[in-house]
């Protein structure tokens, strides 16, 4: 079987996919919080909150979507990381260009981008680990 064979295009669209809501809903509810503790100003996109969320939380969904994408697989986790990091970039890249005509976007941006792809590869050294120590621990 080959290499291409092996990567689960379905699993690393769709974890792309979830863990770019997962951002939003979280930006969101941030903006919610921060509008109803009476500090609209807080509560807009390309704010600091936002980009912070942007970051932090781009860092971690990806993180935690190919951990759960590494149960699933058998093989090739980092991989499968670097993939779903950059499916989620390309995915907001196209929601920006869609919404805008243009896909400019703020420099802090594409540094949240950069962190999904290295959550993803964390996502896929932490998902390599857990899968070798079940293999190891398995019964023969």
């Amino acid at each position: 079987m080959s290499e291409a064979r092996r990567i689960h295009w379905g699993l690393i669209l769709l974890a792309g996919f979830l863990a770019e809501v997962a951002i939003m809903v979280v930006f969101f509810t941030l903006l919610a919080a921060a509008a109803l503790a009476g500090v609209p100003e807080l509560a807009r996109p390309e704010s600091t909150l936002d980009f912070i969320d942007a970051m932090v939380s781009g860092f971690l969904m990806f993180f935690l979507f190919t951990l759960w994408v590494g149960r699933r697989t058998e093989s090739g986790f980092v991989l499968h990381g670097a993939l779903i990091g950059i499916t989620g970039a390309l995915l907001f890249t196209t929601l920006v260009f869609a919404l805008s005509g243009s896909p400019s976007q703020p420099p802090l941006y594409w540094v949240a981008h950069g962190l999904k792809i290295v959550g993803g590869i964390t996502g896929g050294i932490v998902a390599n680990k857990r899968g070798m120590n079940r293999r190891t621990l398995a019964p023969a």
